[in-house]
């Protein structure tokens, strides 16, 4: 089906519409090449690795305009607005479901978030979201059942903030949304819940529908950009993983190649050995000694050039802000770049939002970014938990789709 108000929607801001076999549209928004230098002078002067692909330098990729979601059930996955994000799905069958679109269409990979991430730091973009049950956490306190309501007082439900007319105690008979006699509607300052998502014990909701969000929700402040990039659902990353702790990733962007194995015994997975004299690095069989892990040392998640010790493999769940990541110099006195490039690591005088978390297990790791409906200030572009395993699948861990540029499709 052609959607010519999608179409119109798309070109104004400079995007593309993508058709599968169905004729079902996706949204994609064009970032074309750049250097990893023009992001962070002290990066290298090549291209950012979100732009190789199976030995292809691109000119541009395409990410997804919105969060996955579905248009028939169990079906294909799409960047659409107006759509309840795709939720409680596992790694592997998100991934699947987004290739099942054609043109390339794969799983954001951690090349795209690391580009992402570093184009927010560039620019000092700082992208507010659901993060707080349907609005973010710096833009109004949430309406809650039990309080003491004064007059004047504002609070935030289903993206919209109300002022208190009358004093009186919250319950569900009075909820702003539909109580006019005690609160006056204001501005919009959230998303639209998925409605479903919505009971007497949740009033609130949990996500919101991709795109209903206000401008400041959208990346570098621009409706046509990315929607909803902080909370709402963790967005799957493909193309890393933790496995005893030590940081694997597949190299360039090779995880969006059409069939690549991103499978937990794929031969694709590479460690990283650090050089001893400089910022630069070898990719290297896993296991290798002397490659980089995370570890906890002195209450900071910290990154080490050294295997972890059976006591450091007590499977607690830890996080440190992104910004403050630490880094062992005894073992590690070069950060390997390609860790700031891809967002593992912080660039130094970076202030982007956002809370990493390891969980410290033998087990394999998989990745999400950006945060939750939940997460509050932990939430942020530099958000990125690794305690998830594959399989893991709830209503705040979603991802979004994203694909090779193709020439001939412009």
């Amino acid at each position: 089906m052609i959607n010519t108000a999608l179409e119109l929607a798309a070109r104004r801001h400079g995007n593309k519409v993508l058709y599968d076999a169905k004729g079902n549209p996706s949204v994609f928004v064009p970032f074309y090449q750049m250097q990893s230098s023009f992001l962070d002078a002290s990066l290298p002067g090549h291209a950012h690795p979100a732009f190789t692909t199976g030995g292809t330098l691109y000119d541009r990729i395409l990410l997804g305009q919105y969060m996955a979601s579905e248009l028939e059930t169990n079906g294909t996955l799409y960047s659409l607005p107006g759509r309840a994000p795709m939720v409680s799905l596992g790694m592997d069958p998100f991934l699947t479901r987004m290739q099942a679109f054609r043109y390339g269409v794969s799983g954001m990979t951690i090349a795209d978030h690391g580009l992402i991430l570093l184009m927010c730091h560039k620019y000092g973009w700082n992208p507010h979201g659901n993060n707080n049950y349907g609005h973010d956490y710096r833009d109004g306190t949430r309406w809650e059942t039990g309080k003491s309501i004064t007059v004047g007082l504002k609070r935030v439900q289903f993206g919209w903030e109300y002022t208190a007319l009358k004093p009186h105690t919250s319950d569900l008979t009075n909820q702003p949304y539909n109580s006019p006699e005690y609160w006056a509607k204001g501005k919009q300052v959230g998303g639209v819940p998925v409605e479903s998502q919505i009971s007497e014990s949740n009033y609130s909701g949990l996500n919101t529908i991709t795109g209903s969000g206000p401008r400041s929700w959208c990346l570098g402040n621009d409706v046509g950009s990315l929607n909803d990039v902080v909370g709402n659902a963790n967005e799957q990353v493909y193309g890393v993983r933790l496995v005893n702790c030590e940081i694997q990733i597949i190299p360039d962007n090779d995880a969006a190649a059409p069939g690549a194995d991103l499978s937990a015994n794929s031969t694709l997975w590479k460690a990283i050995l650090p050089n001893s004299s400089d910022d630069g690095y070898t990719l290297v069989e896993p296991g290798t000694p002397g490659t980089v892990h995370y570890a906890w040392i002195d209450g900071k998640i910290t990154l080490v050039a050294r295997e972890l010790t059976d006591e450091e493999f007590d499977g607690v769940q830890r996080n440190t802000v992104f910004k403050d990541v630490a880094v062992d110099s005894a073992t590690l006195p070069y950060v390997p770049y390609i860790l700031k490039e891809l967002g593992l690591a912080p660039i130094p005088g970076m202030t982007v939002p956002g809370r990493l978390y390891v969980q410290f297990t033998r087990d394999e790791r998989v990745a999400r970014r950006g945060g939750n409906y939940h997460s509050a200030s932990d939430a942020g572009p530099a958000y990125l938990i690794f305690s998830y395993y594959r399989s893991y699948a709830s209503t705040f861990c979603g991802g979004r789709p994203r694909s090779l540029w193709v020439p001939d499709t412009w």
